[in-house]
């Protein structure tokens, strides 16, 4: 499955989460970083997000994750704000 395959499985899949749940899906990503794959989501909410809402998210992906298993490579996922988004203009 390409890249931009798994980004577009993994939004889709977050998206029913995040919204059920208060917050908005900014941006899901799926990278190669050092040799090895992240995916990663970009949520937010009024007032902004914290760790327990990013823990929140976090385990109900994990669950849908291991679910569906989509993704062959072995890959760290991670669920966080849009303000700790880098390497690239995020306006």
């Amino acid at each position: 499955m390409e890249r931009s395959e798994i980004e577009k499985r993994f939004y889709d899949m977050v998206k029913p989460l995040t919204d059920k749940n208060g917050f908005e899906l900014i941006k899901t990503e799926y990278v190669k970083e050092g040799g090895n794959y992240f995916l990663r989501a970009y949520i937010d909410k009024e007032g902004g997000i914290t760790i327990d809402d990013c823990v929140l998210i976090s385990r109900m992906v994990s669950k849908q994750l291991d679910k569906e298993d989509f993704i062959e490579d072995a890959y760290t996922m991670e669920i966080s704000s849009p303000g700790f988004m880098t390497g690239e203009n995020n306006e």
